[in-house]
């Protein structure tokens, strides 16, 4: 119990911290009305932008989003966050066609990264939390789109949350819900999951960043990572098959904020929005050589 009540303290603060309580809401008309001057969060940003997106998640609640001004605001009914509204900073990236990346951080460690398919209406998450006792590195999670993105969608009403607000609507969903700790629900391996591990296996995946060389290949329940010149590394495997030749992998590089891609085979590009140093800023990196190309 002790180290359950430790978790949940720990995901109680990153998920403030990914709150702001001094940012005033911005209300639906002004959403649909603004632009940014300067795109800061990635390709896909200006396509979302004065825009909604719903979707619904399997036995994790349902969430609205607003995209503006290189922003998101949410907010979750049903489940933990039913309640909450939260404001963060996305990178946005545009996979292909429909398909989106979409990630943002929490100032301690830790996030969210999600790709979103329009084309068959479905959204995938792998979600993780600094420090936090879970049973997974990361709680990968699925669902369906129900709107956007569009004007029409339902727009995340209310204000942002402080952090005693949050808190307290944290708690009374948990006992409302009769929910187990965040991180505490195992979660079998969905066939998307399973499609990834199969069609990855065996496949050697490399790419040049600005500072290294990765190399990535996923054997069954472990992926290997070597940055080069580096000593080969084992985690456990996290990757998820978005579409046909497009997959979202993620391993426990860095423990605090994690590691996250999406591989588009067919256009030989990797999207990365997290460097090694930590700047959270959308990369698209040229593969060097993918599959049986890889020696």
């Amino acid at each position: 119990m002790k180290t359950q009540k430790s978790f949940f303290c720990i995901v109680l603060l990153l998920t403030l911290l990914s709150c702001s309580s001094t940012d005033t809401s911005w209300s639906k008309e002004k959403v649909l009305k603004n632009k940014a001057e300067k795109n800061l969060s990635g390709t896909g940003y200006r396509e979302f932008e004065g825009k909604m997106i719903n979707y619904d998640y399997v036995d994790f609640g349902s969430f609205r989003l607003a995209v503006f001004d290189n922003k998101i605001k949410w907010r979750g009914y049903g489940g933990y966050f039913d309640g909450v509204v939260a404001q963060v900073n996305p990178q946005i990236s545009r996979v292909a066609d429909g398909i989106y990346f979409m990630s943002w951080t929490f100032e301690m460690g830790g996030g969210d990264n999600v790709c979103v398919n329009f084309n068959t209406k479905k959204v995938y998450a792998h979600l993780h939390q600094a420090d936090a006792d879970m049973l997974e590195d990361f709680e990968v999670i699925h669902g369906d789109i129900t709107c956007g993105p569009s004007v029409e969608c339902a727009f995340p009403e209310g204000e942002v949350m402080g952090q005693f607000s949050t808190i307290f609507t944290i708690l009374k969903n948990i006992i409302k819900f009769d929910l187990p700790f965040m991180g505490q629900t195992e979660r079998p391996l969905t066939e998307q999951n399973q499609l990834a591990r199969k069609e990855l296996k065996g496949k050697k995946l490399q790419y040049k960043t600005e500072s290294t060389v990765v190399t990535i290949e996923v054997k069954g329940d472990v992926t290997q990572v070597t940055y080069k010149g580096e000593e080969t590394k084992n985690y456990l495997s996290y990757v998820t098959k978005i579409s046909d030749g497009i997959y979202f992998i993620s391993w426990l590089g860095d423990p605090q904020f994690s590691d996250h891609i999406v591989l588009n085979a067919n256009d030989s590009v990797v999207f990365d929005q997290l460097s090694k140093s930590g700047e959270h800023r959308e990369k698209i990196y040229e593969v060097l050589c993918f599959g049986e190309h890889c020696k």
